[in-house]
This record gives structure tokens, sequence and C-alpha cells, in this order.
């Protein structure tokens, strides 16, 4: 076995370290054609300065020609940094400098997510507070809000060690779900397979949909009701109040709440709070037979009416109808509809009713959880100061085919536009002019007005769907998502059903051993 030695040349060239003016640094040929500087980078370069020598050489006119920090060099010129360290070495031939500079930046590792958390948080316990912190790092506060929250989260700074393919974003959500096992193994999977945002939003809805029922239990219980399971239809003890009368008496609530058998179950149910008083019940004006506020011209803004919101209500029964005497009602056929009621199915058929009846309830959570993921979206998607290249096509086209969702919502007061456009509490009434917005729009550039005027329209399409996006295909709206899926939303199982796709196969949220063992 042989050892190569290396000579050195009995000249060698002494390296100098200078600080130097950036702006008389001369930036040489590099590998890298475009310098790809943020804002973010010369924010940091500003404040901070350069901390890594720029490596230059001396030309035959004496002057500093950039070799590696390119990027360095430029955003301290932006920066107007005063000087720059630079360490001054021999000029390579042009093979060494292509290798060099290919080499610099092919074996440059990111810091992982772990790494950032862990940064951060001995940061704060150096006594920076997290605005300080992202002051220093030029990150936004909420990403450093995030980290810190994972790094306060066992579970979730152990999630960023074992899986490097986690975002901060998706690891805080891990730190909000740490005290459910299950839920963490789920996101972890979508994290990896994809529809994580539409994940995390559903399991978000499921939490708050149980607490809301815990707290509808306790409060029956407190009154003495016996909370029970949903009977189904083909339940031969339990039966709801209303298919039970007491001899020809109907069976209520009220009459029937003394009876060993008063029990409740909990079902979920939308309440429109404008529903409560019909068209019949309000007074007309005949000074004003078009319902106009006269008074609205003087400054007086009439209020916003409230929406629909969900709640669990009971639907009571009798657990044991036949043992406490009473008996079934009479049961009618539908009116011509030539649908079976429960009874009447057969058992493929009643499971068959079952399963579509299943599907209508998962759907329209799936929905309700893609509405707000697809909101959330939307708002930070109409931040941007440029429009994509697509959108004058798009508005042409949607000008063009004058759908009611633009209809409506030009004459309607467009309140999601506003809202998506951060003028939540300056929409118009209806029929009145947006001064907020056009405000906005006054104040805009062009490019952003072109943004401002997208923003209006993908809201007034928002606006125009529903739960029964899903189950009735509409055109526009398949456009409308599509549009937003080519511009980096994704997506979920719901809204591709919106689009005309038949429906996904379930996919199996257990965690594969491989990422869980």
């Amino acid at each position: 076995m042989t050892t190569e030695t290396h000579t050195v040349d009995d000249e060698q060239f002494e390296e100098k370290l200078l600080r130097v003016d950036p702006a008389t640094l001369v930036v040489g040929a590099n590998v890298r054609l475009d310098p790809r500087l943020r804002k973010s980078y010369v924010k940091n370069i500003a404040e901070r300065g350069v901390k890594e020598p720029v490596i230059a050489y001396q030309d035959d006119e004496q002057r500093l020609v950039v070799l590696r920090g390119q990027r360095r060099t430029l955003a301290a010129v932006q920066a107007k940094r005063p000087w720059v360290r630079v360490l001054v070495v021999a000029q390579p031939n042009e093979a060494d400098r292509l290798t060099d500079q290919v080499n610099e930046n092919d074996h440059r590792e990111p810091l992982t997510v772990a790494e950032r958390v862990a940064a951060y948080e001995q940061l704060a316990l150096c006594g920076v507070p997290a605005g300080e912190i992202a002051k220093r790092m030029s990150a936004p506060r909420p990403v450093v809000e995030k980290a810190l929250q994972i790094a306060r989260s066992a579970l979730a700074r152990g999630a960023t060690q074992r899986w490097e393919f986690l975002t901060v974003d998706q690891a805080a959500v891990i730190a909000e779900f740490e005290d459910d096992g299950e839920a963490v193994k789920q996101l972890v999977v979508a994290a990896q397979r994809g529809g994580f945002d539409h994940h995390a939003q559903q399991l978000r809805d499921a939490r708050a949909d149980a607490a809301a029922k815990a707290e509808a239990t306790a409060a029956l219980t407190a009154a003495g009701i016996t909370v029970v399971d949903p009977p189904g239809w083909h339940n031969e003890t339990v039966k709801r109040l209303s298919e039970l009368k007491q001899g020809e008496e109907q069976i209520t609530e009220d009459n029937h709440a003394s009876c060993p058998g008063h029990a409740a179950f909990l079902d979920d149910d939308w309440v429109d709070p404008n529903e409560d008083e019909s068209e019949e019940d309000e007074p007309e004006d005949e000074d004003d037979p078009w319902g106009e506020d006269t008074e609205a011209d003087e400054g007086t803004e009439p209020s916003e009416p409230a929406g629909p919101y969900r709640v669990w209500l009971p639907e009571y029964v009798c657990t044991d109808y036949a043992a406490h005497g009473h008996t079934l009602r009479s049961r009618g056929y539908d009116s011509g509809t030539g649908r079976k009621n429960a009874a009447e199915m057969t058992d493929p058929e009643r499971e068959k009713a079952r399963a579509e009846r299943r599907d209508v309830i998962q759907s329209n959570k799936a929905w309700d959880s893609a509405e707000t993921v697809r909101r959330d979206w939307l708002r930070t998607f109409l931040t941007r100061k440029n429009a994509p290249k697509t959108a004058a096509g798009f508005l042409a086209g949607s000008l063009a085919r004058a759908d009611h969702a633009i209809t409506s919502a030009l004459t309607g007061g467009n309140s999601l536009g506003h809202d998506l456009l951060g003028l939540p509490d300056q929409a118009p009434t209806y029929g009145r002019r947006a001064t907020a917005m056009v405000e906005l729009v006054g104040k805009a550039s062009d490019d952003r007005g072109q943004m401002i005027a997208l923003g209006l329209v993908l809201a007034a399409y928002e606006d125009a769907t529903s739960r029964n996006s899903w189950r009735r295909v509409s055109d526009s709206t398949a456009r409308y998502l599509r549009y937003l899926e080519a511009n980096g939303y994704e997506l979920s199982t719901v809204e591709l059903r919106a689009c005309g796709e038949a429906p996904l196969p379930a996919v199996d949220q257990a965690a594969p051993s491989s990422l869980l063992a």
C-alpha cells in the first residue's frame, strides 16, 4: 500500500481578510444565473450584516472579483451595508471556479424543522421574545409562535425529529392534538399522502361537535332526562314520541315527562334564526311597498341578519313503549312520492337507505370543513400584489358567462368579497355602493387592482356554494373550484365530487407501520 503525497508550490499565495464596501466589488461569472434575493433575506442582511466572508480574487486592474458570495454581495448592496468581509484568494482556473461554485451550492443542507424549533426555543430561553426572534430571523412572527408552540409539546417536537417531511404548520397542528393519539396518527399520514389541511379541519370540527354534544348531554342529564343512543327505525322497543299515542291522544314531550320510559337522544340540526318569522306575519309598509328602509340614508345602517348555526337538539323517545301502555300511530303513505318508510323496506333496501344517509351526513360535514379551509386559503391568496397570469381570462370568462353568482353579488353587495379582502366590517348594504371597496381599489396599483377584481369574482362564486354543491354538480361551481386548484389549492374529496368526479375510495387513515413503528 502506497501513500499519495501532495506537494505545495514554493510560491504560495498569501490570503488576506479585508473590510470592503460591497458596492465596489465586481460580481464575477457565477453558475447561479439568478440570485433570487428575497425581501426577507435583504432585510436580514440590513439588520444583521453579512456574517460569512465573501470570497474574491484580485484581477489585473486590482479590482476584487467575487467568486463565492454573489447573493451576500448583492443583498449587502441593496441593504446599503457600509462594508463586508472579503477573503482575497488566488484566482482559480475556470474549471476550478465552476467546480467550487456548484459544490458550494449543492452540498448545502437547510435546517430541518426540528433544528429550527430547537434554535427558536433556545432564543426564547435566553429571554428573547417571539417578536424579537422574528426580527432577528427575518421570519414571520406567526411562524416563530408556531415553532415555540411545537417546542412546548413533547409529542410535536418528537414528530419533527422523526418525520422530516412535516412542516412547521403541520407540526403545530400536531401539537394542537397532542392529547389525541389517534388524531396524531391520522395527521402524520395526511402530511405524507396529502389533504392535511382538510383532514385537520375535519378533526377540529369533529372535536368541537363532540364538545357541543357533551354539553347538550350534560344539560339533559342535569334536568333528569336519560340520554340514549338514537334508535334505528326497525327498533321494536324504543320509539320516538312522534310515532306514539296514548289512547287517541298524541304523545308529546310534556305529557310523556312522567313516564318511566321518558328519554331522549341528541340529533344535530341547523337553526336559521331568520326563519322564525314568516313573511305573512310582517306588516307591510304602504308608503314603502318595496320594503326599503327610508331611515337608512340618515346614517342608520340595518344590522346584518344572523346566519344559520348548528346545534344538538333532543329527540324524545319512550324506551319501552309497549310496556308503558303506548301504541303506534297509524302509518300513512307518502303523498305521491312512492317512497317506502323504514318499516316497509326489505333488509337490503334498509341498509342501502342507511348507507345513503351516512353519506349525506358525512359529506355535509366534510363540506363544512372544506369551506373553512377554502376560505382561509382565499384570504391568503388574495393578499397577493399581482394576479396570476390566468386571471384576465378567468375574469373575462366570468363576465361573459353572467353566472347567477356574479349577477347576485353585483346587486347584493358581495359582503363575502369584503370579508375575504380584509374589509369585513365595511360591507355595503343591499343595493348600496361599497364605499370602503371603492377606496381600496382607488388606492391600488393596476396589478393590485386586477387582484382585487379577481377576489370579488372568486368571492361571488364562493358565496354561491353550499352543502348542495357536492350533490348537484354545477358547471360554474366546478369551473370556480378548478381555478382555485390551478392556483395551488388542494381540493378535498367532497370538493372533487362538486366538480363531477366520482367519490374516491375511503383512505385508510391508520398510519402504516413504516411510519409509526
